[in-house]
């Protein structure tokens, strides 16, 4: 105990508390606080319904306490009251596997007394007298542990862009620098990787992977599990979800972990996403997931996003303006310009003609902002040769090594909405 939460200190404790039925160290915590001294509270959940409420209030909380064998005590929740800067306590259970599944502290059920100031001086948060709304917390930094980078592939629909991913994770795997440890992940809300390379019924895909990562964080032989290794190809896929009103099972903070373990076993993962970015605002860190969610978790993690589009008679009127406003929704959204790379395909069926070239940039330019950065390549078809998959890896690695890491696997970094990352100064140089 620190003067400032003692008697008559500054500060003062207020626990949430949360279990299935009644455990017996739940009167214990009354006690624990009295000792303590004057002021501080504890106020049990009536149900994970209850706790996310009072998160989502904007009322500052010290710490919850939550029983370790309680229903739907999970990765996801624990994420959910870590973002809303309240540290979680786990009463009894296996220390190490609640700690990886991000709590801050397990402690025992007896709540001995010295263990238990402890711990609430170690983690949880003072909270002043005088209680002030406060919405959201600090980001924390953590250490650094090597990972593998990861590269978004996405697009208005119709633009090949999944048909890019494939390519890209093609070439890449073809390249011997990279060992064939590539790993192509489908995150579109319409998954049909699986379809593209053949692969029927498909025992395991990206929900029962995100499903995984919800109690634990799998090693490099069970993950692989989850992936297949499609017929003559060096690199694996983790196939989507089966229909799309599954798309609540792949969002949140699952996903998040179920990338960066990807990543972490990997040394490129492509992952094929939707466009549509929904970021919520700064002031409901706990609110409804929406369909939005995969792509914005996709976006806060990847190194480099590729935005395909299409110029032409075969786009229409559309195609370039479409490019345009995707790029736009992502900047708006908070993705870094140095981070996106427009992709645009062309009609010319072997190579990008200047005149081609003039006309295509032209278009691009009336809609994109930085039309000089965007990337001309003709349009590969529906099955697109394999000296095309080396070409566009080798324009990818050289835009990747421009970047920094996006992850830190030592602990993922929580990006604010609307602030997904900056450019360092060595990029800044690059560019110059």
């Amino acid at each position: 105990m620190t003067p400032s939460t003692g008697p008559g200190g500054a500060h003062r404790y207020v626990l949430l508390g949360l279990a299935s039925g009644a455990p017996p160290w739940m009167p214990t915590v009354d006690l624990r606080l009295a000792d303590l001294g004057t002021g501080h509270e504890f106020l049990p959940c009536a149900g994970i319904a209850d706790l996310l409420n009072r998160l989502a209030s904007g009322r500052p909380f010290s710490a919850l306490l939550v029983d370790h064998r309680t229903v739907g005590l999970d990765r996801e929740l624990i994420s959910r009251a870590r973002t809303a800067a309240c540290p979680v306590l786990v009463v009894g259970g296996d220390v190490e596997r609640w700690t990886g599944l991000g709590a801050a502290a397990v402690v025992q059920s007896d709540l001995d007394p010295t263990e238990f100031a402890r711990t609430l001086e170690r983690q949880a948060r003072p909270i002043g007298r005088i209680d002030r709304l406060e919405f959201g917390g600090p980001t924390r930094t953590t250490g650094d542990r090597w990972t593998g980078r990861l590269v978004a592939i996405t697009g208005p629909g119709g633009t090949g862009a999944s048909t890019i991913a494939r390519s890209l994770a093609f070439g890449l795997a073809e390249d011997p620098r990279l060992r064939g440890s590539v790993t192509l992940v489908d995150a579109c809300l319409e998954a049909d990787q699986a379809l593209l390379h053949g692969v029927d019924d498909a025992p395991m895909t990206l929900q029962e992977a995100t499903q995984a990562h919800r109690g634990g964080l799998p090693g490099a032989e069970e993950l692989d599990r989850f992936l297949v290794a499609p017929a003559g190809l060096s690199y694996r896929l983790l196939p989507g979800i089966r229909r799309r009103r599954d798309w609540p099972t792949i969002g949140g903070s699952s996903l998040r972990v179920t990338l960066a373990n990807l990543c972490r076993h990997n040394l490129i993962t492509v992952v094929d996403v939707d466009p549509d970015v929904d970021l919520a605002p700064d002031e409901q860190p706990t609110g409804p997931s929406t369909p939005g969610e995969p792509a914005q978790v996709v976006c806060d993690l990847a190194d480099l996003v590729v935005v395909v589009g299409r110029t032409g008679t075969r786009s229409g009127r559309k195609g370039a303006a479409a490019l345009g406003r995707t790029i736009a929704n992502l900047l708006e959204a908070g993705l870094p310009d140095d981070r996106l790379l427009p992709l645009c395909l062309t009609d010319t069926p072997d190579r990008v003609r200047r005149s081609d070239r003039r006309r295509s940039k032209a278009s691009v330019s009336n809609h994109v902002e930085d039309a000089e950065g965007t990337v001309l390549l003709p349009d590969p078809g529906p099955d697109p040769e394999p000296a095309y998959g080396t070409h566009l890896a080798r324009l990818l690695l050289r835009h990747l090594d421009r970047l920094p890491d996006r992850i830190d696997m030592g602990g993922l970094i929580p990006v604010a909405p609307g602030s997904l990352g900056t450019s360092s100064e060595a990029d800044d140089e690059d560019r110059s």
